[in-house]
């Protein structure tokens, strides 16, 4: 008798990543709302402002928000498949990656396809940085995620191989 895969991975992936794309995109409203903008101008550390950025990160194929879309819904469409064939439930920390990469992906995704940009918000006025807004962060986080798995699963390994050796 064929096993069938439990799907619950694949559930909380899409529940939570639609979940955490609608928080981003509440927060962008509040942050590009004008009383916002107005509240936060002498900040030292951080201003909220409206910048349409119609490039990815750092305003690179600026000029081709659709490319960087069509791209996008591809790495997205990858992802999804990825989650529903490959990640169980067990896998907690790589659905909790996927989930931060996906949302970003969609918040971006979204606006680039129905505005024909991205709306940036977040500056940091301590640093001459790149504004960027809450799905690039989203984005960022994902990987440092993927980066501590990766660590700790070569960690991991490393016990095990100098466990065995000892043997």
């Amino acid at each position: 008798m064929l096993k069938t895969k439990d799907k619950r991975a694949f559930i909380f992936y899409i529940i939570a990543s639609v979940m955490l794309w609608q928080l981003g995109v509440t927060v962008r409203n509040l942050c590009i709302d004008s009383f916002a903008q107005i509240s936060t101008a002498n900040s030292a550390v951080m201003s909220f402002i409206y910048a349409k950025n119609t490039g990815g990160a750092f305003s690179l194929f600026e000029g081709h928000p659709y490319l960087l879309a069509l791209f996008a819904l591809a790495v997205l469409g990858a992802l999804i498949i990825y989650v529903y064939k490959k990640v169980t439930f067990e896998d907690k920390y790589k659905i909790l990656a996927l989930v931060f990469f996906s949302s970003g992906i969609l918040g971006n995704l979204y606006e680039r396809f129905t505005l024909g940009y991205v709306i940036d918000y977040i500056k940091l006025n301590f640093i001459n940085f790149a504004v960027f807004n809450m799905f690039d962060v989203m984005i960022c986080t994902s990987v440092f995620i993927f980066i501590f798995i990766i660590l700790y699963e070569d960690l991991l390994c490393v016990r095990v191989k100098n466990g065995k050796n000892k043997h």
